[in-house]
C-alpha cells in the first residue's frame, strides 16, 4: 500500500508541530521517521494512525484519502513504544484481541488461523499460555507485533518499538523487524530517534528537525551527501566536525584556508556549481576521514586531547587552536594524550556548507 504525505500540518494551538510535511513512501517500502525528541515525527505517525487529526493537508492510503476516517476503518496495524499488552490477557488472547472487535468480526476458525500464523512468524507460538508478566521484554515486543500483523494491516506503524529494550535486544530486535517486514511485504514506518535504528533497518529515511522535513532519502545517500548541516550533524557517529573555511577556486582545484589553524589546502572539484562559490562556507570532515600522521605531515596540527578506546577502534580528540576534533583512529593506533600529531584530511571526502543557510554547496 503506498502512503503519501500532502502538505501535512498539525498545531496545538499556536504551536505548530508538523509543517507543511510531503511524503512518499511506496507500497512495501520500511521508512524511518527520524529526528530529536519534540522534532514532530510521533506526531506524524499518529496523524497516520488516524489517533490525531491533521490541521491541514492530506492522507492517502494507495488512491483514498483517509485523514478523516476512524482509525479502525484505515487498514493500520500499531506498535506502541510500551507494547501496551493487556496483563490479564494470555498471549493468544492478546493476539487475538483486534480481531474479536474488528468492525464485521472473523468467524472463530478465522480467527484461531490469524493467531497462529501471527504467532509463528514472530516466534512466540510457545507462548500462548502465558501472560505478559511472564514474558521478557523482547517477548513482549514480538506480541505486540504478532497482535498488529494478525488483522493483516495494509500499513504497520512502529512507535519506537525498541526504546525499552537492552542494548542486546535492541541488536537482535533490529534484525527481527526488518527481516520480518520483508517476508511480509508490508508498507511500514517506524519511529526512532536513534539513527542507528535508522541508518540499519530503513530502506528510506526521513529527517524532521523542528516540524519541518529535512531530508529524505536512503541511509547511503543521506550519509555520504547530506542536504544541509543538520543532516550531516545528525546522522553519523561520531559526529561530523565543522570548520568554517575561506574558499576559492583556481585550476579546477577548490582551495580550503583557516589562518589560525594553519588549514591551507586544496582539493579537485568537477561540480559546475563551484564558480559561484561564496567566499567563506563550512567545511564538514567525519571523524572517520581523518587520519593521525606526524605533526609535519598533516593538514593540521594539533596535540592528542583524550583517547577512548571502543573495542576495535579508538575514538582520539585531537585539540589544534581552540578546535578539538574527533578522530576515528586506524587499527593499531597508539599514542598518548599531549603527543604532537597531525591530521591528514581525505579530500575526496570533504563536505561543504553554506555558512548562512547551512545548505550543501557544490
Amino acid at each position: 500500500m503506498r502512503v503519501e504525505l500532502q502538505e501535512l500540518t498539525k498545531a496545538f494551538g499556536d504551536v505548530v508541530a508538523v509543517d507543511h510535511v510531503d511524503l512518499e513512501i511506496k507500497s512495501g517500502e520500511f521508512t524511518a521517521l527520524l529526528g530529536p525528541s519534540g522534532c514532530g515525527k510521533t506526531t506524524t505517525l499518529l496523524m497516520i494512525a488516524g489517533i490525531y487529526r491533521p490541521t491541514s493537508g492530506a492522507i492517502v492510503f494507495g488512491d483514498r484519502r483517509v485523514e478523516q476516517l476512524h482509525p479502525r476503518d484505515r487498514g493500520i496495524g500499531m506498535v506502541f513504544q510500551s507494547y501496551a499488552l493487556y496483563p490479564h490477557m494470555t498471549v493468544e488472547e492478546n493476539i487475538g484481541f483486534p480481531l474479536d472487535v474488528q468492525k464485521g468480526g472473523i468467524d472463530r476458525s478465522e480467527r484461531t488461523r490469524r493467531i497462529r500464523e501471527a504467532s509463528e512468524l514472530v516466534r512466540v507460538d510457545e507462548l500462548l499460555a502465558r501472560r505478559p508478566a511472564q514474558l521478557s521484554g523482547g517477548q513482549q515486543q514480538r506480541v505486540a507485533l504478532a497482535r498488529a500483523l494478525a488483522k493483516r494491516p495494509a500499513v504497520l506503524l512502529l512507535d519506537e518499538p525498541l526504546s525499552n529494550l537492552d542494548a542486546r535486544l535492541r541488536h537482535e530486535m533490529r534484525g527481527e523487524i526488518k527481516r520480518l517486514q520483508k517476508e511480509v511485504g508490508i508498507t511500514s514506518v517506524f519511529v526512532t530517534h536513534d539513527q542507528q535504528e535508522a541508518l540499519t533497518m530503513a530502506d528510506r529515511v526521513a529527517v524532521i528537525n523542528r516540524g519541518h522535513l529535512e531530508a529524505y532519502d536512503t541511509p547511503e545517500t543521506l550519509y555520504d551527501r547530506p542536504p544541509n548541516r543538520f543532516v550531516a550533524e545528525f546522522i553519523g557517529d561520531p559526529k561530523m566536525n565543522f570548520v568554517p573555511v575561506e574558499l576559492a577556486r583556481r585550476d579546477g582545484m577548490l582551495q580550503y584556508r583557516h589562518g589560525e589553524l594553519g588549514l591551507d589546502m586544496e582539493a579537485a572539484v568537477a561540480s559546475p556549481g563551484a564558480d559561484g562559490l561564496p567566499p567563506a562556507g563550512l567545511l564538514g570532515i567525519r571523524p572517520e576521514d581523518l587520519r593521525i600522521v606526524a605533526p609535519d605531515r598533516g593538514d593540521l596540527r594539533g596535540e592528542i586531547y583524550v583517547i577512548e578506546p571502543s573495542g576495535r577502534e579508538k575514538l582520539v580528540d585531537v585539540q589544534s587552536g581552540e578546535k578539538v576534533f574527533r578522530v576515528v583512529a586506524e587499527p593499531g593506533f597508539h599514542g598518548e594524550i599531549g603527543d604532537a600529531v597531525g591530521l591528514h584530511l581525505d579530500r575526496e571526502r570533504l563536505h561543504l556548507f553554506d555558512s548562512e543557510s547551512d545548505k550543501r554547496l557544490l
